[in-house]
């Protein structure tokens, strides 16, 4: 998924793939670094990195993040660099989980009512013979599941409605 972070003056933009192993991150040099990151039940985080590992807490409310790293207070505005498959303003598609193209559903891996983490894996669908899983775009609760298993979806549909925390 490409991203676009902007602090202060500056922009930059890079993608991220959630990989077994954590978060590929590839910048604006083209090059790809495993990022893991170790979420704690208070809020706080240990982020492993190839330069070390850090101890964080972060929040983050649509598309600004403010973080605690090393001590340090950090502020940022992170948003998806392309729009989203149904092409609504972000705002309004907030807590909506949307399929990026026509499929199958192969698979919720969620109910109505459990309470889901941001990167969560919510459900998975096959399209041209490829397993897609998609992702929780917030912390959440679910309040909506309007596709069957096993249905074909449109580019589009509706997967999940979460009720964002």
């Amino acid at each position: 998924m490409k991203y676009r972070l902007e602090r202060a003056s500056e922009q930059i933009d890079f993608d991220v793939e959630l990989t077994p192993q954590g978060f590929a991150v590839t910048g604006p040099s083209g090059e790809r670094q495993l990022l893991r990151v170790e979420e704690r039940a208070d809020g706080s985080a240990r982020v492993i990195t190839p330069w070390g590992d850090h101890e964080t807490s972060f929040v983050r409310r649509k598309d600004e993040l403010w973080a605690v790293v090393a001590g340090r207070r950090l502020h940022a505005r992170i948003a998806r660099a392309r729009p989203s498959a149904t092409g609504v303003e972000e705002l309004r598609n907030a807590g909506l989980v949307c399929s990026p193209m026509p499929g199958k559903l192969l698979r919720l891996l969620v109910s109505v009512g459990d309470e889901v983490r941001t990167g969560q894996a919510l459900a998975v669908i096959e399209a041209m013979k490829m397993e897609n899983e998609l992702l929780a775009p917030s912390n959440g609760l679910v309040e909506e599941l309007p596709s069957e298993v096993l249905s074909t979806v449109e580019k589009g549909a509706l997967i999940a409605r979460l009720k964002l925390q």
